[in-house]
C-alpha cells in the first residue's frame, strides 16, 4: 500500500499494514516567487508577535518549506517492558521547522500555539523529552550549541533569530540537507506539564556534544514568550511498535508502552491550545 501521503492521511491509515516507505510530508509546491528565508526574516522584523505568527502560518500552509524537511527520518527506540524488549520506530523532521528554499531558508522560532496549529495542519505532533533525547542519540550530525547572551542582545528579536540561524548554517558547512541534525535548539515539547500548566510553554534539550543538555524540562515561560533558542521539530503521528502500526498518541497513553516515548509516565493529554495568536486574518 502506498504510504506517501500527508501526515493526516497517515494518521487515518494507522491501523493499516506497516509502511513500505517512510512517511513524507506532502505540502503544496511553493508558489512561484515564494519568499526566501532572507526576505521572510526582513519582513518579520517589523511586525508584532501576532502579525508575525500570521505571516508564519501563511508560509506554512502555502508549502514554502525547504524540500529536505518533507522527507522524514526514522528513529528507533527500545525499552524492556514486562521482561520483553519492545522496539518502536517513529519518524521526525531532520531539522527544525523553517521556511524558504533549501539554499536560503530560515528556522523560525514561534509560540507553542502556532506550533500546535501547524502540527495539526500536517497531522503531526511535537516530541516528548524522551523523544528529544533519542533523536539526539540517533542524529547523524550533532552540532555544538551556540548560545547568544541575553545580557548583550534582545534574544526575542527576529534579528537574533536570523543571526542564530546563520550561525547554525555555518556550523553545518558541507553537511547535506536531510541529515538528522541535533544540538542546535531547545525543543518546544509535548509533556504532561502542558495540561498541568495552561498558558505556559514547555522547552527541553539543547544537548552538548557529551550528551548533557543545557535546558532541563522547563515551563517557566508564558506561552507567548519566544526566543532564538526555541525550535519546532515535527513528528509523524503514525509509528511502529514491534513492526505493527500505532500512533504516537496511543503509545503515550498506554500504561505499558508509554515508556518507549515518555519518561514522565503515561501522557493522555498534552496538546497546546492552537489559539488566537496563530489565527490567520479572515478565520
Amino acid at each position: 500500500m502506498a504510504w506517501r501521503r500527508t501526515f493526516a492521511a497517515a494518521f487515518l491509515a494507522s491501523c493499516a499494514a506497516a509502511p513500505s516507505d517512510p512517511p513524507t510530508l506532502i505540502a503544496p509546491e511553493p508558489p512561484a516567487g515564494a519568499t526566501t528565508g532572507t526576505q521572510l526574516a526582513a519582513a518579520l522584523a517589523g511586525l508584532d508577535l501576532e502579525d508575525r505568527e500570521r505571516a508564519l502560518w501563511d508560509e506554512a500552509v502555502s508549502g514554502n518549506l525547504p524540500a529536505f524537511l518533507r522527507t522524514l527520518v526514522p528513529v528507533e527506540v527500545h525499552a524492556e517492558i514486562g521482561g520483553v524488549e519492545r522496539t518502536g520506530t517513529f519518524w521526525c523532521a531532520p531539522d527544525y521547522l523553517g521556511f524558504g528554499p533549501a539554499d536560503d531558508w530560515f528556522r523560525a522560532p514561534m509560540t507553542p500555539s502556532l506550533a500546535q496549529r501547524i502540527a495539526d495542519h500536517y497531522g503531526a505532533t511535537l516530541p516528548t523529552r524522551r523523544m528529544v533525547d533519542v533523536i539526539w542519540r540517533a542524529a547523524a550530525v550533532r552540532l555544538e550549541p551556540s548560545p547568544i547572551s541575553p545580557d548583550e542582545h534582545d534574544i526575542t528579536s527576529v534579528e537574533i533569530f536570523r543571526r542564530h540561524h546563520l550561525r547554525i548554517e555555518e556550523q553545518r558547512g558541507a553537511v547535506p540537507p536531510g541529515a538528522l541534525v541535533a544540538g542546535i535548539k531547545k525543543d518546544v515539547v509535548t509533556s504532561a506539564l502542558v495540561v498541568d500548566s495552561p498558558g505556559r510553554v514547555c522547552i527541553y534539550g539543547w544537548h552538548r556534544p557529551d550528551g548533557t543538555r543545557i535546558q532541563p524540562l522547563y515551563r517557566g515561560h508564558v506561552e507567548h514568550y519566544v526566543d532564538y533558542s526555541h525550535g519546532i521539530r515535527l513528528v509523524a503521528h503514525s509509528m511502529l511498535v514491534d513492526g505493527e502500526p500505532m500512533t504516537v498518541e496511543a503509545v503515550l497513553a498506554d500504561p505499558a508502552l508509554h515508556v518507549l516515548l515518555s519518561d514522565e509516565g503515561p501522557i493522555v493529554a498534552s496538546r497546546y491550545s492552537a489559539g488566537p495568536r496563530s489565527t490567520p486574518r479572515g478565520e
